[in-house]
């Protein structure tokens, strides 16, 4: 199937940003949903409109420094798919599969996708290899990256009623290269759903993945790969370039966020979207080109704030004692 033959939704244009479909509190009581076990029973913090954009979380009781503040399972998750990495990497339990060739790799039912003898025949394989085979991959000796990382947002069909009202709750910024990756999908294979409702959700859901999602990095048996994951929680999380949170990954696909300093009751809750050593420049610039707005916290308008050292007025980032790689923080 050739680009041009495939309808992509048409990119509205009054606002780069998705219509929400809840309001803030039908969001907060999805989310606890989706916590599940792992909601605290007491939770230190409460999802509420901010000021800096949108929806954030607010704590509601003093919160100590090194405290975690929450765990969460990502809602979705897929291989980035950079040419740059080992594409020979299961894409449900992570593992390097054994061999060289990419054959070897791949799904011996005709799906196109790679996955470790172990985990072939799951139920959670079985539902993604029918659909991809009734899509046809026109690959079938090589495993392609473009079909490899739609992946994450195809797995949107198999979430529960909840979660795909909480996908739809969340913050979707549209972008045209968003557009131009379910085309790359589409040429991937020979009946790459042409429905326009099927694709406004492929779109609507590429929106909200990319807006939100994290780079995590899973690391199993010394092989580490990244995977994109889509933790709705913590993707509520406002930026600031003097954040009092961080956070770490226990694996691909759950997510721990901790205090690095004290934060008082009431006070938002927030993480950079930057590295902390960057200069004014370098942050400005990181955020426009990805996240699309400008920062114009307290560090971003001081005029002595110039060089990248951790030195600017008023910028004492606190010491997180759990595992946070605060200088590794991709969003």
């Amino acid at each position: 199937m050739s680009t041009s033959s495939t309808p992509v939704p048409e990119e509205p244009r009054s606002s780069n940003q998705m219509t929400i479909s809840a309001s803030t509190q039908e969001l907060a009581d999805l989310i606890d949903i989706h916590l599940g076990e792992l909601r605290p029973q007491d939770p230190s913090w409460r999802v509420a409109d901010s000021p800096i954009s949108g929806r954030g979380i607010f704590a509601t009781r003093e919160i100590a420094p090194g405290e975690e503040l929450f765990r969460e399972h990502t809602l979705l998750v897929g291989p980035t798919a950079h040419r740059s990495t080992n594409l020979r990497t299961c894409t449900l339990c992570y593992r390097l599969i054994p061999g060289s060739m990419d054959s070897a790799a791949l799904c011996p039912a005709g799906c196109g996708l790679p996955v470790c003898s172990e985990c072939r025949d799951s139920s959670r394989h079985d539902l993604e290899c029918k659909l991809f085979r009734k899509w046809k991959p026109l690959e079938s000796e090589r495993i392609e990256p473009r079909a490899l990382r739609i992946l994450s947002v195809v797995r949107c069909f198999f979430l529960d009623e909840a979660a795909r009202k909480l996908l739809y709750a969340m913050q979707a910024n549209m972008d045209r290269y968003y557009m131009k990756e379910v085309q790359r999908a589409a040429d991937c294979f020979k009946h790459f759903p042409r429905e326009q409702d099927m694709l406004d959700y492929f779109y609507r859901t590429i929106c909200a993945f990319n807006t939100n999602a994290f780079e995590a990095r899973s690391n199993v048996d010394g092989h580490e790969v990244l995977v994109r994951a889509l933790f709705p929680l913590a993707g509520l999380l406002n930026h600031q370039c003097t954040p009092n949170a961080a956070h770490h990954f226990e694996n691909g696909e759950t997510i721990v966020v901790c205090a690095t300093e004290r934060i008082p009751a009431g006070a938002e809750i927030t993480m950079s979207y930057a590295k902390l050593l960057w200069s004014t420049l370098a942050r400005k610039i990181f955020l426009g080109m990805t996240k699309h707005f400008i920062c114009k916290c307290v560090r971003c308008q001081d005029p002595t704030e110039s060089s990248p050292l951790l030195d600017a007025p008023g910028f004492r980032p606190g010491e997180c004692q759990c595992k946070c790689e605060r200088e590794r923080n991709i969003r």
